[in-house]
């Protein structure tokens, strides 16, 4: 045999099992997800209620990234009928502003006053502004789940956005309480929301979700 059919024969072995390595991990990424819908049903279930009955919520929280600590102000106002609203208030410097509203997601540095806009589809904040949520809705992936005593983290990812990054809730067990959010970016930095005083009862009034561009008024 020769040199060359020798070598022709490993680079065809090579592609045929880096093809059947290919397919392995699509169809391990396709059973994840009905293992952990499978597994920790009641959990998901009890999340997608909690949020889902969530009308008006307003609270302070304190942001942490590769150390840096931030605090602000988080209010979000959800309808059954339509995509709901954000908003995040940053009180320390530098002062930012991103609300989302309906299928726009408006940035704007006080500062500098500048605005930017997005689709808020682009964005971890449309699993929270969506109509219903659900976990097993088609373009979400449940990418883990750890539970604990005390805690649960359900970390989920659009498929169809994947750039956007990985989207964890934190909801403490035991009493039930929505405590932390998690964004995790394609560089595996981790922007760590920490929710405090939450608020369901106060109304929050339309004008918060609202952006105006002052060199258009």
């Amino acid at each position: 045999m020769s040199k060359k059919h020798l070598s022709q024969i490993k680079n065809y072995a090579h592609n045929s099992l880096c093809i059947v390595f290919f397919y392995l991990i699509i169809i391990q990424n396709s059973l994840a997800q009905p293992k952990f819908l499978a597994t920790h049903s009641q959990d998901l279930s009890k999340i997608e209620n909690f949020l889902n009955n969530i009308n008006d919520l307003s609270c302070k929280f304190i942001q942490t990234t590769n150390g840096n600590i931030v605090e602000g102000k988080f209010y979000l106002s959800r309808n059954k009928d339509s995509a709901g609203k954000m908003r995040i208030e940053y009180l320390t410097e530098p002062k930012i502003l991103i609300v989302a509203n309906g299928a726009v997601l408006s940035y704007h540095d006080i500062e500098l006053d500048e605005i930017s806009r997005l689709s808020t589809n682009t964005t971890p904040a449309s699993f929270l502004t969506r109509p219903k949520i659900s976990f097993e809705a088609k373009d979400v992936e449940i990418t883990n789940i750890q539970k604990n005593n005390n805690e649960i983290k359900v970390s989920v990812m659009k498929k169809n956005r994947k750039e956007a990054g990985e989207f964890s809730l934190i909801f403490k067990i035991d009493p039930f309480e929505f405590v932390r959010m998690e964004v995790k970016n394609d560089l595996e930095q981790v922007i760590s929301v920490q929710l405090k005083n939450l608020d369901f009862q106060s109304r929050i009034p339309d004008k918060l979700f609202i952006i105006k561009d002052s060199n258009n008024q």
